[in-house]
């Protein structure tokens, strides 16, 4: 797959996932958020959160193969943990974001 394709897959899988939250949330708009159901209500509240785990999943399963030195893992984990914690000190998205960028910039510098 080259770059242009690859680009466009993602361009229509941000696309895909935009309306899939955004069309019921419309559909639902001009009756109050009381006239939606509380089943979809919960399911769209899952949709993100689905979402980012799965693309974590999918871009990070490559980092480790079994047989190979751990440290690849530990690094992302590590990462991982750092936007955690960030999240729960300071919250917002910005400042664990960068926390993550720096833990991950820093510990793959670190081993180079």
């Amino acid at each position: 797959m080259n770059a242009s394709d690859l680009w466009w897959v993602v361009l229509l899988c941000g696309a895909g996932t935009f309306l899939i939250r955004l069309w019921p949330m419309r559909w639902h708009q001009g009756r109050g958020d009381e006239a939606m159901q509380p089943w979809l209500r919960g399911a769209l509240q899952a949709l993100g959160p689905a979402a980012i785990g799965s693309l974590l999943v999918a871009s990070l399963w490559s980092q480790w193969q079994w047989g190979q030195p751990a440290w690849p893992l530990l690094r992302v984990v590590l990462s991982l943990l750092a936007i955690v914690l960030v999240r729960r000190i300071a919250g917002g998205v910005a400042l664990p974001t960068l926390a993550g960028i720096l833990a991950y910039g820093g510990l793959s510098y670190a081993m180079v």
